[in-house]
């Protein structure tokens, strides 16, 4: 194998095994500070669309299996996998945007801060991830769960076109005329697309004048009753407005008050995408209607939440430099149900830091009838998320049999998975129910199509 050949070739850096920066880096690549035990046998930091190209065509010829890190925060450690060329698209960065056409060309790494931030300049945003220092690459192609996800629909339906690099080590793009088949995957495939997506087109939407959030704190013995209100009171509400449940470490006002709850309090929590607070206030005023309304702990209504204040407040739910456990499922049952076994967990959790998201679907429309045709294509009424948060290996053990047990209880309520945040390397079948069957299928067969050589680790084989 001719490393030094390849190197000649790139204006990246080709980094192996035996190098002995190699544990630090491998680390690096990898959000999550819980880091799996598995180790890429080259590493090629491209620094260019040709470099990616370049490792492309070397791994075909030395008959290498093919990972791709878009920015390292996949939760699982996706690209990490054993005897692999990992593809670490972490320098490209670059952003352009076309404020008259409303459409921004991104490259893969590039943060939602970032591109939140560069879009802040021309009055417009794009629906970017909760948590603020999530790359894009990765999380349009699980979808993108991002804000005002149910006004501006999951990310990647609007991703308009792609530059992709196939297993052939061909540069082509992607789009409703080209390579419609491709563009279809990209909307959803998740990690183990059957190719490397290097350059984005995104469809961008004006800012909001008024965003607005109101937040409710709940003893979390309520936790069901706030539950079967809030899913009754969502189809009430435009679906600008995005309705969420957390189970989470309660602020310092209310730390006294949630002892006996082991440190946790249910928050309730909407935000209003619309263009003025007199917009917001009226389907807000359901938010008085609960019924538990007297045990409130406090409340913060109306507040002005612009997104880079909102990107702030999800950087404090999932701090960096943490060790982590996610898993999801997408839900129809009564919240009654699903949400019982979360209060019980919660109340024995290992850490103070870990985290449940409840997010329930809003406006008139049934949002699983109305997707358009692309590979995401798994929706339900709530989505549950559970994330072990905790600092210290010597906790890895109780956290990883709490969390395991939290998400078994979880599974029976389950109609399906969401893949950018689901355990696929120790539960593989999650894969497969993250997609309606139909859709699943003919991802199978793009596969076999555009990668007959399965030179590209699949989310249900990463080893």
């Amino acid at each position: 194998m001719d490393l030094k050949a390849l190197q000649s070739r790139l204006r990246g850096k080709v980094m192996t095994a035996t190098d002995a920066v190699y544990e630090d880096l491998r680390r690096e690549l990898i959000w999550n500070r819980l880091t799996p035990m598995r180790y890429p046998q080259v590493v090629v930091q491209v620094a260019s669309e040709q470099d990616v190209v370049e490792a492309v065509r070397f791994a075909r010829a030395e008959n290498l299996k093919i990972s791709v890190r878009g920015g390292g925060h996949n939760w699982v450690g996706f690209p990490l996998c054993d005897g692999s060329l990992l593809i670490d698209l972490g320098r490209l960065t670059r952003v352009s945007i076309d404020p008259q056409a409303r459409m921004a060309t991104i490259q893969p790494a590039v943060t939602g801060r970032e591109l939140n931030r560069q879009l802040a300049e021309h009055g417009l945003a794009f629906p970017v991830g909760h948590c603020p220092s999530v790359p894009m690459s990765g999380f349009l192609l699980n979808g993108g769960l991002g804000w005002n996800s149910n006004g501006w629909g999951p990310s990647c339906f609007s991703v308009e076109a792609a530059t992709v690099v196939t297993a052939d080590g061909d540069l082509v793009v992607a789009n409703r005329e080209q390579h419609a088949d491709l563009l279809w995957a990209i909307r959803g495939a998740g990690l183990g697309f059957f190719g490397v997506v290097t350059q984005y087109v995104l469809k961008l939407y004006p800012v909001p004048d008024a965003i607005t959030t109101s937040t409710y704190y709940y003893p979390i013995e309520h936790l069901e009753e706030i539950g079967t209100w809030a899913a009754g009171i969502a189809r009430q509400l435009p679906k600008e407005v995005e309705l969420a449940m957390f189970c989470a470490p309660a602020p310092p006002a209310y730390a006294e008050r949630c002892r006996s709850s082991n440190g946790f309090v249910c928050i309730l929590t909407a935000t209003a995408f619309l263009d003025t607070i007199i917009e917001a206030a009226v389907p807000f005023g359901l938010l008085e209607s609960c019924p538990v309304l007297s045990r409130c702990l406090g409340k913060d209504v109306l507040q002005p939440t612009p997104l880079d204040a909102l990107l702030d407040m999800g950087g404090r739910l999932w701090p960096e430099h943490h060790r982590y456990l996610v898993d999801t499922v997408w839900s129809n049952s009564p919240p009654a149900q699903s949400l019982a076994p979360v209060r019980e967990f919660f109340l024995q959790a290992p850490s103070p830091k870990s985290l449940a998201l409840f997010a329930i679907s809003t406006g008139v429309e049934d949002s699983a009838a109305v997707l358009p045709d692309a590979a995401f294509s798994m929706t339900a009424a709530m989505l549950l998320l559970c994330y072990a948060i905790w600092e210290r290996p010597e906790d890895d053990d109780a956290n990883t049999v709490w969390h395991r047990e939290t998400m078994t209880a979880l599974d029976r309520y389950a109609v399906g998975h969401y893949v950018g945040e689901s355990d696929i390397i120790a539960e593989p079948a999650r894969t497969e129910r993250s997609f309606a069957p139909a859709n699943w299928q003919r991802l199978q067969a793009l596969r076999h199509t555009y990668d007959p050589e399965g030179r590209f680790h699949s989310d249900f084989n990463a080893s």
